[in-house]
């Protein structure tokens, strides 16, 4: 009989915005979660919305042709499980039953209208799951109809809050015309300030490590920063600056941004009359961008996937099961790098990076999952070109550095372009990491044991093992490693723990050498 597997649980995340639906498809994959496709449609259902918040039939066949093609997309998936959310507009829409009976005649999933507490709590664990958290953080996701301001205290939030204020609501009030003037944004960050004045003392404190802004709308702003200053680092001034180059176009037709998508360049004097109002009246002195959002929120709690207590932990135990890691080996080459580590972490100054190397050593070998051969160079490739969840670019790149350079002749140029200090850093860790790979080349049942190392001035002393038989071989690959090391400016020197230098052992003769190992 042949044995059969298991069919792979697929999970569908859709979140109706007041602004955008969203898509989201995901497989659990040893107990993580694979985005299989994302997708989004700018559907504008909150400007269906009239005073008394009677949504237009325009607007509900928006929405319903959207649900029609996002249906199509998993349609297809057997035993999918399907999770459907709508937001600020059909929370407030007096005829949603209209809408929500005709999206069940095109999939027969029912629409969780959610509370804007609900909204924000989904928010801030979608976020929870793309990245780590400091202790004390503050999100703000600027909506089409709302915005949602959360405390948090690493993965959890412990203050919840959803105000009347959003991007797609407030240009309809104050930029319907598209003109861009003082006036309009004094209208727009005036009512703005109302809605942040509503929140409890909690919010006014100010002592946050991490400051997090979500959504298009941020995006947008932060894609529009990156334009005029080469970073995406969101400040009060940055914002004052843009808001100054938006009133001197006059007119939204007039605003031009390489990177932000036209649709969402309309969107952007109410989003950025929201976001000043949020950094003046709390005060926020610095926000980044984070890609998490509602629709992941939904689609961890629907797949009732928990948390680690640091996310990267749970990405490296994945990405090592999907590529099939030896783990045992893994394990083995990752405590001596540790181990090693230990030993100069404090005056090569490398106590932040501890994390970095050890999830080096746990994947030194995923690109055996491609070939053996060049098996560093494949590794380096998956890592550069995976979604790693709680990883930022730059870390997920030192990663992929450190797996290219773990054997073999040292990828030279893949560290030059780095600032000297920084590759400073890299040089050591790489010569921690390969001296690992080294003592557990061939898997030898019984690995030798750096015994000790100590830092010199232009590299590493190393105290070889007295009491080992037949380190002849180990020796040869260790002058092989001196010679790349040095191609990096890091000099490795050996000595027996008889305190003959290895040098010296291979200028002599064999029964020398045996007396050095013996």
């Amino acid at each position: 009989m042949v044995a059969t597997h298991s069919q792979p649980r697929h999970f569908v995340a859709i979140d109706m915005g007041s602004n955008s639906f969203h898509l989201v498809i995901a497989r659990e994959q040893d107990g993580s979660l694979q985005i299989l496709h994302k997708e989004k449609q700018q559907v504008q259902l909150a400007t269906g919305l009239n005073a008394q918040n009677i949504l237009s039939a325009d607007a509900i066949e928006r929405g319903l042709n959207c649900l029609r093609d996002f249906n199509q997309r998993f349609s297809n998936l057997d035993q999918a499980q399907v999770r459907l959310v709508a937001t600020h507009t059909l929370r407030v829409a007096k005829n949603r039953e209209q809408f929500i009976e005709a999206a069940l005649s095109i999939m027969p999933y029912p629409v969780e209208v959610i509370s804007g507490h609900e909204e924000a709590r989904l928010i801030y664990n979608g976020i929870a799951q793309s990245q780590v958290l400091a202790k004390r953080n503050i999100v703000i996701d600027i909506g089409g109809g709302s915005t949602e301001v959360v405390l948090g205290q690493k993965n959890t939030p412990t203050h919840l809050s959803s105000l009347r204020c959003g991007c797609v609501s407030f240009n309809e009030r104050f930029f319907i015309d598209g003109q861009i003037t003082p006036a309009s944004f004094r209208a727009a960050q005036s009512a703005a300030d109302k809605q942040f004045a509503s929140l409890s003392k909690e919010y006014f404190s100010g002592d946050w490590d991490l400051v997090l802004g979500s959504s298009g709308t941020v995006k947008a702003i932060c894609e529009a920063i990156q334009e005029e200053h080469g970073d995406e680092i969101v400040t009060l001034p940055r914002l004052k600056q843009l808001k100054l180059k938006l009133i001197r176009c006059g007119h939204i037709s007039q605003v031009q941004f390489a990177n932000v998508d036209d649709k969402r360049t309309q969107l952007l004097p109410a989003g950025l009359a929201v976001l000043i109002s949020f950094f003046r009246r709390l005060p926020i002195s610095q926000l980044e961008f984070s890609p998490g959002a509602l629709r992941e929120g939904v689609l961890y709690e629907l797949a009732k996937i928990g948390q680690y207590q640091d996310i990267r932990h749970r990405t490296v135990d994945s990405i090592a099961q999907l590529y099939h890691v030896d783990i045992p080996h893994a394990t083995k080459v990752r405590d001596t790098a540790m181990a090693l580590f230990e030993q100069v972490a404090d005056e090569w100054r490398l106590r932040p990076h501890a994390r970095l190397l050890s999830y080096a050593a746990t994947l030194h070998e995923i690109g055996l999952h491609i070939n053996s051969k060049a098996l560093h160079k494949h590794g380096a490739y998956i890592i550069s070109n995976s979604d790693l969840p709680g990883f930022s670019e730059a870390l997920q790149q030192d990663l992929a550095r450190l797996i290219a350079n773990h054997r073999k002749k040292p990828n030279e140029l893949l560290l030059a372009e780095l600032e000297p200090s920084h590759k400073l850093t890299l040089i050591r860790l790489v010569c921690l990491l390969r001296l690992a790979v080294l003592v557990h080349l061939g898997r030898i049942a019984k690995a030798l044991v750096l015994e000790k190392i100590h830092v010199i001035p232009d590299g590493l002393m190393l105290v070889l093992p007295s009491h080992k038989r037949k380190i002849s071989l180990f020796m040869k690959d260790l002058q092989r490693e001196q010679k790349q090391m040095a191609t990096l400016g890091m000099q490795l020197r050996f000595v027996s723990s008889l305190g003959l230098t290895l040098d010296k052992a291979i200028e002599a003769k064999d029964d020398t050498l045996n007396t050095v190992t013996s």
